[in-house]
């Protein structure tokens, strides 16, 4: 039986929680802000290098952008101090009811990928440790393609590999406008960014959190169960 559709998420920060890395700096003595400055930074540089015909894997950005992230904010770190920083994004922790919400996606009819701009590799790892990984029938990351999203050849790829409606679920507005330009539907969680960007295409749903999102969703095609308040 063909699938409802096909729901693309995003995993860094909206699959999974970047609570992890956010203590590693605190404990460091960085202030809290300091993930966030970090991970922009790294993703401007990363939008840069693909934008440039250059690609570079997002693990690696991450590492060349700590340093200069710290430097910043005058803070003095060990390589080894910060390479343990780095190492805690091989054991992030899904967010809460994410494994509920994908439950009652799959069992919906629904057929569910990841969509990432990390690598595979990584990515499938942090599936599997977590219980998630029998929920995906595919993860597809950027280095496949060399470019990062939003590029629209990476919404291009989650089309290729879909079946039916083709939906994207990100807890980031810059992805979540890259996917409704590409012609998807979409989902923006307000979980990290608290609000949508005025001059963006708006998003066709808005929640606040995974379970929110699949509630939402499911309320979009007949017969579809909730998931629990």
């Amino acid at each position: 039986m063909s699938p409802k559709g096909t729901i693309a998420f995003d995993i860094l920060g909206t699959c999974f929680s970047l609570d992890k890395p956010r203590q590693a700096l605190i404990e460091l003595g960085a202030p809290a802000y300091t993930l966030e400055l970090w991970f922009a930074q790294t993703l401007r540089d990363a939008f840069a290098l693909s934008h440039a015909v250059h690609y570079q894997p997002l693990k690696q950005i991450l590492a060349a952008e700590l340093p200069r992230s710290l430097a910043a904010i005058g803070l003095e770190t060990t390589e080894q101090q910060r390479s343990q920083v780095l190492d805690t994004f091989s054991h992030l922790e899904l967010q809460t009811g994410a494994l509920i919400a994908f439950d009652k996606l799959q069992s919906d009819g629904w057929r569910l990928i990841a969509l990432t701009n990390g690598s595979e590799e990584s990515t499938r790892k942090l599936l599997q440790q977590s219980n998630a990984l029998p929920f995906f029938d595919g993860i597809l990351s950027c280095d496949a393609i060399e470019k990062t999203k939003p590029h629209p050849d990476v919404y291009a790829l989650a089309k290729q590999e879909s079946e039916g409606e083709v939906w994207l679920v990100a807890a980031h507005a810059w992805d979540v406008m890259g996917a409704v330009l590409a012609g998807l539907q979409t989902v923006f969680i307000t979980s990290a960014e608290k609000a949508y960007l005025g001059v963006y295409p708006q998003s066709t749903i808005v929640a606040a959190d995974l379970g929110d999102a699949a509630n939402q969703i499911l309320q979009q095609v007949p017969n579809s169960l909730l998931l629990p308040t």
